[in-house]
């Protein structure tokens, strides 16, 4: 392709641009766990609930998950490179707001922010790894990529413990600063040249796709969060009805379009549609219980932050 790396500076470029993406992967999911074992601390400084607290992880998730599509179909229209690049800067300035927060609303604002970052990173890094790599060495650079992805997982509660015990909260966000700025000096010369592959039309962009979908998911998790306040009240139904309708209209707009964001195809599929149940049963209990665990160790145990990232990990 013609955003391909010359043969001249090939090697170099593949091993910067895949050191690059796998940096971004691992400080966006580092920041789905390494939360998680300063929530009982945030929400003491903060005096929140645990339903309230709730929101500093599921907004980070629901804008992450929302625009995950939404970015990729941007890295074919624009330049992927460039994208990528400016997922993580808004990720690194997202960090810093994220621990100066004075208050709850700061911190959910800045997580939302945190997750637009996180998301154009986590859905234009598959696109830039298959322009710099060949069918001989992709799969291989996929495979580096996902540990990466699943390496900022593991590492987030121990990490979080550490800094939550000697540092404070607020380092958990500010520890993310210098390594974006590592990836960003390694990657910025070599992401920049990369071209689009397909020219900008809104033809091939819908705004109302995207804001459809995003909709559906955030009505859906207000909806679900509001069943544990207010059991199911009119707030709850209301919400959740909604999410529902939401959903339809982004059904019915996705027929009408030639290029739709979720294929219909794929859904036609039984192999895609069971693997992507057995995903979403895998993920829901494991994400569940890692939320609750930090304040039941803390709060019922009395152990520590180091303590409960030991067991955690």
């Amino acid at each position: 392709p013609a955003a391909a790396p010359t043969p001249e500076t090939q090697p170099l470029n593949r091993r910067a641009i895949l050191l690059a993406v796998c940096v971004g992967a691992f400080m966006a999911t580092l920041d789905t766990s390494i939360v998680n074992i300063a929530l009982p601390q945030i929400a003491r400084d903060f005096d929140v609930s645990l339903v309230q607290i709730s929101w500093v992880m599921l907004i980070y998730l629901l804008m992450n998950v929302s625009l995950l599509l939404t970015s990729g179909r941007l890295g074919d229209l624009l330049a992927p490179g460039k994208l990528f690049l400016l997922g993580l800067v808004i990720f690194t300035g997202a960090s810093a707001l994220c621990g100066l927060s004075p208050g709850l609303a700061w911190m959910v604002a800045a997580r939302a922010l945190q997750g637009i970052g996180g998301s154009l990173m986590l859905g234009v890094a598959p696109k830039l790894i298959a322009l710099a790599y060949g069918e001989g060495g992709r799969g291989r650079a996929l495979g580096l990529f996902s540990t990466a992805f699943a390496t900022g997982i593991s590492v987030g509660a121990p990490l979080g413990g550490i800094i939550t015990t000697y540092l404070g909260w607020p380092f958990i966000f500010f520890i993310n600063l210098p390594i974006c700025a590592g990836a960003f000096w390694v990657g910025g010369r070599v992401l920049s040249p990369i071209k689009a592959q397909k020219t900008w039309s809104w033809q091939s962009f819908d705004l109302r796709e995207a804001v459809l979908l995003a909709g559906t998911l955030g009505m859906l998790l207000l909806g679900l969060t509001r069943i544990q306040k207010s059991g199911w009240s009119a707030e709850t139904l209301g919400a959740l009805g909604l999410a529902a309708f939401l959903g339809l209209a982004l059904h019915f707009r996705e027929r009408r379009r030639p290029d739709p964001l979720l294929h219909r195809e794929l859904w036609g599929r039984w192999p895609f549609v069971a693997g992507s149940l057995a995903v979403v049963l895998t993920f829901a209990p494991v994400m569940g219980a890692f939320f609750l665990l930090p304040f039941f160790l803390v709060q019922v145990y009395h152990y520590t932050p180091g303590q409960t990232e030991i067991l955690l990990a």
